[in-house]
């Protein structure tokens, strides 16, 4: 048995039809507003004065409506929307459509999910839906490295807060070899990660324990943090040394899957005041990372 196909509703046949639906995929947590934009057409006679005109809008399938409009009334906010909307916006100058979208101050996290707008008059109702993300970048970002008490091992932590929605975490490993170039890091085994929710976010630790057996020789250590519904990397390394711990350095990254650049002191007093530079690419959104070494 074949699946039935819904009929096309034409434009100026049904007394109310959805055009298209407006709704961000993606919004910045606590950025300026958030428009939802719910454009329909409706029949010669509902044209003229709106007559029997309603919309609403819902969140996730929610019973109640958050918000409603019945012309000429005031529109009004309901629920999760009461205080957050500016309901004195008007997307077009004609009664029928003023105020048919939402107009939402400063969103947060808690707004993401899916939008369903739903337009009835007397004779008939259409309705659509369509999903939003309100994303936050991390608050704190930090690599670090320490013996658990002995010297035989090194424990490698990361940490990022605030992020939504929940992200992944990667630790990543390079070698030095005779060219003066990196190989390519390679996604550490066996990495600890715990991820917790808390006030709209999430946190998210990975840690790792490495043998000094296997830290031989200076190695770069990076960790990968993602959110992968928003396409959004950022990468934070450092450079192990046998024998030597928390020396200076910095990282530099940026999200979107752009180049990273990392900057660090060799230990000693005869590299005292030599700095080099790497640079790390990722070679696809959930592939490996290129480290090279650029001259100095």
């Amino acid at each position: 048995m074949s699946d039935a196909v819904p009929p096309v509703r034409v434009a100026g046949v049904y007394p109310v039809q959805i055009v298209q639906l407006h709704v961000p995929p993606y919004v910045s947590n606590g950025s300026h507003a958030a428009i939802l934009d719910c454009e329909y057409s409706l029949g010669p006679r509902e044209s003229i004065n709106a007559s029997g005109l309603v919309v609403k809008w819902f969140f996730n399938d929610g019973p109640a409506p958050v918000y409603q409009w019945i012309p000429p009334q005031k529109p009004q906010e309901l629920g999760l929307l009461r205080g957050r909307l500016d309901l004195s916006y008007q997307v077009t100058k004609s009664d029928a459509s003023r105020h048919r979208a939402l107009y939402i101050r400063n969103p947060t996290t808690d707004l993401s999910g899916e939008w369903k707008c739903l337009v009835s008059t007397f004779d008939d109702e259409d309705f659509m839906t369509k999903k939003m993300v309100v994303y936050a970048h991390e608050k704190h970002f930090e690599l670090t490295q320490s013996r658990p008490g002995h010297e035989e091992s090194v424990n490698i932590t990361c940490r990022a807060q605030g992020l939504f929605p929940e992200p992944k975490m990667a630790l990543l490993r390079g070698g030095e070899d005779d060219n003066s170039r990196l190989r390519r890091a390679a996604v550490l085994p066996g990495v600890a990660v715990q991820t917790l929710a808390r006030s709209g976010a999430y946190d998210i630790v990975a840690t790792k324990l490495l043998d000094s057996e296997e830290l031989s020789t200076p190695t770069i250590l990076a960790c990968e943090l993602r959110v992968p519904h928003i396409n959004y990397t950022r990468l934070k390394s450092l450079v192990y040394y046998p024998g030597k711990l928390n020396y200076p350095y910095s990282s530099e990254s940026t999200g979107e899957y752009a180049d990273s650049r990392l900057h660090f002191q060799r230990p000693g007093p005869q590299h005292a005041g030599t700095y080099c530079v790497f640079s790390a690419r990722p070679l696809s959104p959930r592939g490996w990372w290129t480290l090279t070494r650029e001259p100095f």
